[in-house]
């Protein structure tokens, strides 16, 4: 009998351990999940409106006026993603040490430095009535949201231990400014280049720092004039920023075209495009569709900002990839040694404006204070820069008042090209290439963004005393370069310069090495009779053109070990392919990061290999190097007797199988390319162990490399990781918009456990894409039909 109840009372309490860990989960996870179905009544709408939800999860409004159109798309938007949006906006204006801590704060110091929140407030006094009523009725959307679900909020606020504050519109147009700064990262760049000059001297610039196609030459007298104020520096905050925003202020790549009628099946225009940006988790594009009085469209939007950034109506598609142009500058500021409030302009001192930033920590009582110094040119950024003397100004087209949510809002309502054309020329801050094509059968590209109007050519920092480096203002939109329906038919933008001469606006900038436009604009010259499945086809396709040079070079090399001689026979019989499954690709794209060691790391030195690797192209640099056997760069400085291409690549080889028994076992047989090459979609909480188990989607396996149309890019300080993939695809018929497709590999939820929690993650590794249909009667099965109605 005793044993009988203690079974009894065992079992009583193991159902009561069960059901509490029930009632957690649902609680943590489950009562966040947003309402899809239903019939409700909303305070602050005009009208009847509809939330249509597709089989994917993707929200479809359908509303009588653009206050509605906002109002929801803030609402839905807060269902599916309002802790990303709450952290991306205490990102943008320095918040994140609140409620992360002593992690978050280098990040607060970096943009508070640099001013995103104060850019914002400048915006908000030029924009239209028009967009600032709109980001109004969005921000209303989202606080109904959070009045509603106030105590059922997604799940990393619980682990967080906060609440979010009502949502305003200074938090979307910081958030928006945040996505300029990913977008622009020139800045990063003059720092390596100064920091290179100063230990190598300026010579070394054009080998290390190769401008594709071009001859680079570098103002010898400039740099001069600052060479003795400078040092090599490393920015910190960059580092925290981005272990909540990976890959922040990068500035990666990405693919478009756009094929003219005669190159299709439908004799209408194709327009495809795959943004290759940063691995976040969640993903930073929200799939949604708004309809509204004249207004039907359909795309990509950043969680936090009203209309969509990438996308189709019902008359054009556009889609971008980063332009790279240069609109920062970083100017050396001479202080006034008597009054260090001053700085020297043209023979005089003038006085600086102060503004103090109080960053308040959580887990301590008392606030950082941080005070910004703003000369004529912008934010001085040296306390945010480890090493560096130099007064630094952040000269940059973002933190002027402008107007670039009209420039969204107006291409997302365009019909044709001039109109498009016409909004764009209001956006600032970044620049963008943007293919295009319409139901009139136009095809088109135009460089997005205004421009400095400066003296020299940016890319080194320059003397901020002098007055003869001071920008005249911006460029006129009308100077960007832009084609409509050329002869050949065919628009293509791998992140490439889209001008010849060097007097052209958008010449100078950090532009692609070209190797990804080389080859995707061999196969569209030839290409006849396009359609969806062919473009869908091109995107995923993993060619890497360096491959056959950098092949030579190890079938060429000298290795001392049998294991690095049996490399080179595998790589000698390899075909050159970087599929997942093939071993040649993984001891090459090992071979690669071994030869850039050895080749860069002894002649820099830790700190800045450490700089080129993260923000020069090394690899390109190592591509020009290798096509010679006698650079002065192929020796090693502790061993003089390996010297010479062959030896060098020898001992990358060697040094590679080393590494890969490491990473992949001895038997050489088994090493597989995709089991080095993965990619992981980390949230930010992902760090804290063991809670990746619930919020990391993946790993999942990647053919190609950075060089591959499909793009695969790893860090070579930590390979192979992935870390720029294609962040979405997008493939639109103008003969049909409503047989476009489209994929985001994370899914629409930012929410773990939801259906639409990576639920296209497999999709899209397959190379596989959705329905993106625009009209009502085409969206096909739905998941939910959400009515709202005014109270």
């Amino acid at each position: 009998m005793r044993r009988h109840r203690r079974l009894i009372v065992g079992g009583a309490i193991l159902l009561l351990v069960v059901a509490t860990v029930l009632t957690t989960f649902g609680l943590a996870f489950l009562r966040p999940l947003p309402t899809v179905d239903g019939d409700e009544r909303l305070l602050g709408l005009h009208e009847r409106a509809e939330v249509l939800r597709d089989g994917f999860g993707v929200p479809h409004i359908f509303a009588n006026d653009m206050h509605d159109l906002a109002f929801l798309q803030g609402y839905v938007t807060a269902q599916d993603r309002l802790w990303q949006m709450d952290i991306y906006r205490r990102a943008a204006t320095g918040r994140l040490a609140e409620v992360l801590g002593d992690p978050g704060l280098e990040s607060d110091k970096l943009l508070r430095t640099i001013g995103l929140a104060r850019a914002a407030a400048l915006d908000l006094t030029v924009m239209t009535g028009e967009t600032r009523a709109l980001i109004e009725a969005y921000a209303d959307g989202v606080n109904k949201f959070l009045e509603q679900h106030g105590e059922s909020l997604p799940v990393e606020f619980l682990v967080l231990g906060y609440k979010p504050e009502p949502w305003t519109p200074l938090d979307t147009v910081a958030l928006s400014k945040l996505q300029l700064y990913d977008a622009a990262g020139n800045y990063p760049q003059e720092l390596l280049r100064a920091g290179i000059a100063e230990h190598l001297g300026l010579d070394a610039l054009p080998t290390l720092m190769p401008d594709p196609g071009v001859s680079v030459a570098y103002d010898r007298a400039a740099w001069d004039e600052v060479a003795a104020d400078v040092s090599p520096s490393s920015v910190p905050g960059l580092a925290s920023l981005r272990s909540v925003l990976a890959g922040a202020g990068d500035g990666l790549g990405s693919n478009c075209w756009a094929l003219a009628g005669a190159k299709t099946t439908s004799a209408k225009p194709l327009l495809a495009g795959d943004p290759h940006l940063p691995v976040r988790n969640p993903s930073i594009w929200y799939e949604i569709g708004l309809s509204a009085a004249d207004l039907s469209l359909i795309g990509f939007s950043i969680p936090g900002v009203p209309g969509v950034v990438i996308g189709h109506n019902d008359h054009i598609a556009w889609s971008f990839t980063y332009a790279l142009a240069d609109t920062e500058d970083l100017f050396v500021e001479h202080q006034d040694p008597t009054d260090l409030r001053r700085f020297e302009f043209q023979g005089r001192f003038e006085p600086a404006t102060f503004v103090r930033e109080t960053i308040k920590i959580k887990g301590k009582a008392e606030p950082f204070l941080l005070d910004v110094t703003i000369t004529r040119h912008g934010p001085i950024l040296t306390p945010v820069l480890q090493g560096q003397k130099a007064q630094f100004a952040l000269r940059w087209t973002a933190l002027d008042a402008t107007k670039t949510l009209d420039a969204v809002l107006g291409m997302n309502r365009a019909r044709s090209f001039e109109e498009f054309r016409r909004a764009a020329a209001d956006f600032s801050g970044a620049t963008l290439s943007a293919c295009y094509a319409d139901t009139a059968g136009h095809v088109g590209y135009l460089l997005v963004g205004r421009l400095p109007d400066r003296p020299g050519d940016g890319r080194m920092p320059l003397a901020g005393w002098t007055g003869a480096n001071e920008w005249r203002g911006l460029l006129p939109a009308d100077a960007n370069p832009f084609v409509l329906d050329p002869t050949d038919g065919v628009i293509l933008s791998a992140n490439n310069r889209p001008v010849k001469s060097a007097t052209d606006a958008g010449y100078m900038g950090e532009w692609d090495p070209g190797f990804r436009y080389a080859y995707l604009r061999s196969v569209l010259d030839q290409t006849r009779g396009a359609d969806i499945v062919a473009m869908s086809r091109l995107q995923n396709d993993y060619t890497s053109l360096p491959v056959q040079r950098y092949r030579d070079a190890i079938v060429a090399s000298r290795p001392t070990t049998a294991l690095g001689q049996q490399l080179q026979g595998i790589v000698q019989k390899w075909d050159g392919s970087l599929g997942v499954d093939s071993t040649g690709a993984a001891i090459y794209e090992a071979w690669l990061g071994q030869m850039s060691r050895l080749v860069f790391a002894d002649k820099l030195g830790p700190a800045l290999y450490d700089d080129y690797a993260s923000n020069g192209r090394m690899t390109f640099a190592l591509y020009q190097l290798i096509a010679s056997t006698t650079s002065q760069w192929f020796v090693e400085l502790g061993d003089p007797g390996v010297t010479g291409r062959d030896a060098i690549a020898g001992a990358a080889l060697d040094a590679a199988g080393k590494d890969l028994v490491a990473k992949l076992g001895a038997d050489v047989g088994k090493w597989r390319w995709g089991d080095l090459h993965t990619v992981a979609f980390e949230h930010p909480l992902s760090a804290a162990k063991p809670l990746d188990l619930i919020f990391t989607i993946g790993p999942v396996r990647r053919a190609g490399d950075g060089y591959s149309p499909n793009n695969g890019a790893y860090s070579l300080l930590r390979p192979f990781s992935v870390r720029s993939h294609a962040s979405e695809r997008q493939i639109v018929d103008l003969a049909d918009v409503d047989t476009s497709v489209s994929i985001i590999p994370t899914g629409q939820s930012g929410q773990p456990f939801s259906r639409h929690w990576g639920d296209q993650m497999q999709l899209w590794a397959n190379g596989q894409t959705k329905p993106m249909a625009l009209a009502r009667d085409r969206i096909g099965q739905l998941e939910g039909r959400l009515v709202l109605r005014p109270r």
